[in-house]
């Protein structure tokens, strides 16, 4: 459970806006420019329901849309112990995997897809090897997201979700 935190939080990281020249994306999907997007912002993770010894101390992800169609994303973690992890990355919604760079070394790249303007999917991998998959979508309100994690090791066959809270 105490690598799901990390890993949860880093795959909120590389949240992307819609690229110019994604072909097939739905009229929901606009530009930063035009409309407000949903995942836009910071966000914090609701660790309330993790066992106490498990529980980091605070995890935060801000997304920032660029006119071109990318998003640029951070990610900080503050372990139970305070120890510090962040990540960071630059990503289009093409699929096409790009680096994570930071101190998160159980990641090194992330690939996305947007099928509607509150849900985003990722692929967390690392060397090559997928890692997780993760589907987050924002509620109708904007003030909470729901992460769903499927994990891609033999040892973790199993669904995991965890939630967020807009922080701004």
């Amino acid at each position: 459970m105490l690598i799901a935190i990390p890993l949860a939080a880093a795959g909120l990281m590389v949240a992307t806006a819609p690229s110019a020249d994604q072909a097939g994306t739905s009229d929901a999907v606009h530009s930063a420019a035009s409309e407000p997007l949903p995942l836009a912002g910071s966000w914090s993770l609701d660790a309330s329901a993790m066992p106490e010894q498990e529980r980091p101390q605070r995890v935060t992800m801000t997304f920032r849309a660029s006119q071109d169609g990318k998003w640029t994303t951070r990610v900080e973690i503050v372990a139970p112990d305070g120890s510090r992890r962040h990540a960071e990355s630059t990503a289009a919604l093409d699929g096409v995997a790009v680096p994570v760079t930071g101190n998160m070394d159980f990641i090194d790249s992330v690939a996305l897809r947007q099928p509607a303007p509150d849900t985003l999917v990722m692929t967390l991998s690392k060397a090559g090897a997928r890692v997780s998959t993760r589907v987050y979508t924002v509620a109708k309100d904007l003030k909470s997201m729901t992460e769903t994690i499927v994990w891609s090791s033999d040892k973790l066959q199993k669904l995991e979700t965890t939630h967020f809270n807009r922080v701004s």
